[in-house]
């Protein structure tokens, strides 16, 4: 009994002796104005946040509330454009996808290609079942054919309000630069024919 009576207050005491061991600090907190994770990852300074978060900041609106591909949705007269648009815009996630794993990029002319550079790329192995790779290149084609026809459509429309050559050589070329322009950090294009390069 006499022993028990000591090793109680000896292991309260042992217990407090240790208490260092047993302390957690809190890191200090410090508020700044620097962006979240989430927010870099919404301009496009930090890619590996979220897979599909480009989506949410590549939204464009407009004051009432459409974007700018419904305006022009809603705006169309031909039937074969509407249609070639609302394609696009069903591939845009799948295309997006595919320029950030750098598998495709914007090719010269305002068409996407297959990177050549894709093989060094870690990503290139989500992409090595053949049926991968065949939507890979199904998508690339379906977006192409409707990138031209929309092209060449909009150049008929200009040419029977009666512009001249010079005048719908600049409409096609500010057309293909457009495509060039939409690009997002990470994301390849040709640069030269046959030169790749990453943005």
């Amino acid at each position: 009994m006499f022993r028990l009576s000591y090793i109680f207050p000896l292991s309260v005491l042992f217990f407090f002796q240790c208490k260092a061991i047993l302390n957690v600090k809190v890191p200090p907190i410090t508020i700044t104005n620097a962006q979240t994770a989430a927010e870099k990852q919404m301009v496009g300074e930090d890619r590996e946040l979220e897979k599909d978060g480009w989506v949410i900041s590549s939204i464009q609106s407009s004051s009432n509330g459409q974007t700018n591909r419904e305006k022009k949705l809603s705006n169309e007269s031909d039937p074969d454009v509407k249609a070639n648009r609302i394609r696009l815009d069903y591939l845009t996630i799948e295309e997006k996808k595919y320029k950030m794993h750098g598998m495709i990029g914007e090719g010269i002319g305002g068409i996407l290609k297959p990177n050549p550079l894709a093989p060094t790329l870690p990503t290139y192995t989500l992409y090595e079942n053949p049926a991968k790779k065949k939507r890979l290149m199904d998508v690339v084609s379906f977006i192409n054919e409707s990138r031209r026809l929309i092209l060449e459509k909009e150049l008929q429309l200009e040419k029977k309000k009666g512009k001249k050559d010079d005048d719908l050589l600049k409409i096609r070329q500010s057309l293909e630069l457009e495509y060039s322009n939409s690009l997002s950090p990470g994301e390849y294009h040709e640069v030269t024919n046959g030169v790749w390069e990453k943005i």
